[in-house]
């Protein structure tokens, strides 16, 4: 048996072990070389798989043997690979979180390691039995590691199965804390919620990203913000913070004392220092994904000084990229 074949039978033994799935449903499927991919078949039970239920295809679908029959959710996955860095996928059906899909339009975790894990996590509408359109699964799965189908299931990506495994049991087993703490219909504050609601910007101007007037704009929302002042007096959050946009290499120097703002450079030498591409400051300063999630996800990277130490901040900051997020750019 290929080692590919015995990784694949085992996630889903794993999966059936963990009550993900059930019966027949679900699929795995992952890439097997740049134009090829092997994904479970039609009728497939995932907890009980053989060789004979995998099925090798190429980028149209297409079976490398004639009588095998690839699953059903077959163009869902192949959308998902062509539009995303995916290695692996998971679609399966775990219980609560299909159960908590009837009655919401998105999950927001409550501890904090959820949050930064898979963050706030979308649910797509459908109303077919098999997903028949699935760019707004891909476009979900760009900003988050998994997505719920509503009152169908999630879909998992990940670099390895393991990967998109674990993105999916966290997903069910931060479901399922929910439902303790304030019932399936139930509406919580996430951790890390600020009492005060983040108002949206006033329509007017539209920033380019990254211009200096974006960023004097974004200095005037967070020195302008009472609870923002509060959270970083109260932390006494006094470092220095460069933003790196890679693509054009421009690098702006925020300057907070005792939770001010107190300098705007356009250099690169702070305490910390978050570096990523357009595309990606983009998304985080359009609402698309958190700052943090896209720190731990790899999309931004942290170049210079530690996660843990940007923690002890964590509420101003979190207050501060929420007001940004409000301001508009092209």
């Amino acid at each position: 048996m290929a080692k590919i074949d015995s990784e694949i039978i085992r996630w889903g033994e794993r999966l059936f072990e963990r009550r993900l799935i059930s019966g027949w449903g679900g699929n795995l499927s992952c890439r097997v070389g740049e134009n090829d991919f092997l994904i479970t078949g039609q009728h497939a039970p995932l907890g009980f798989l053989t060789t004979k239920d995998l099925v090798r295809i190429d980028a149209d679908g297409k079976p490398a043997k004639k009588s095998q029959r690839a699953s059903s959710e077959t163009p869902m996955h192949l959308a998902v690979y062509a539009g995303t860095d995916a290695q692996a996928i998971v679609h399966v059906h775990p219980p609560m979180v299909l159960a908590f899909s009837l009655s919401h339009d998105s999950f927001a975790p409550l501890s904090y390691e959820e949050k930064y894990t898979i963050g706030k996590v979308p649910v797509i509408p459908q109303d077919t039995p098999t997903v028949t359109k699935p760019q707004a699964v891909v476009e979900a799965l760009k900003y988050n590691p998994v997505a719920i189908i509503k009152g169908h299931g999630t879909v998992a990506i990940g670099k390895t199965f393991q990967e998109a495994f674990l993105y999916t049991d966290l997903l069910e087993e931060a479901v399922h804390c929910q439902f303790f703490q304030s019932g399936i219909a139930g509406e919580h504050k996430p951790n890390g919620q600020t009492d005060a609601p983040v108002a949206a910007a006033a329509v007017g101007k539209v920033y380019e990203l990254f211009s200096h007037d974006h960023m004097a704009a974004l200095v005037d929302s967070a020195n302008g913000d009472g609870d923002c002042r509060q959270f970083g007096g109260d932390t006494n959050l006094t470092t220095s913070l460069t933003l790196h946009m890679e693509d054009s290499d421009a690098a702006w120097t925020v300057q907070f004392i005792a939770g001010e703002i107190t300098a705007l450079t356009d250099k690169s030498d702070g305490d910390f220092l978050i570096s990523g591409k357009a595309e990606w400051w983009r998304a985080v300063f359009s609402n698309k994904i958190d700052a943090f999630l896209a720190t731990q996800q790899g999309k931004l990277k942290l170049k210079r000084g530690e996660l843990a130490q940007l923690s002890r901040w964590y509420k101003p900051f979190q207050r501060a990229f929420a007001l940004w997020q409000t301001i508009p750019i092209h």
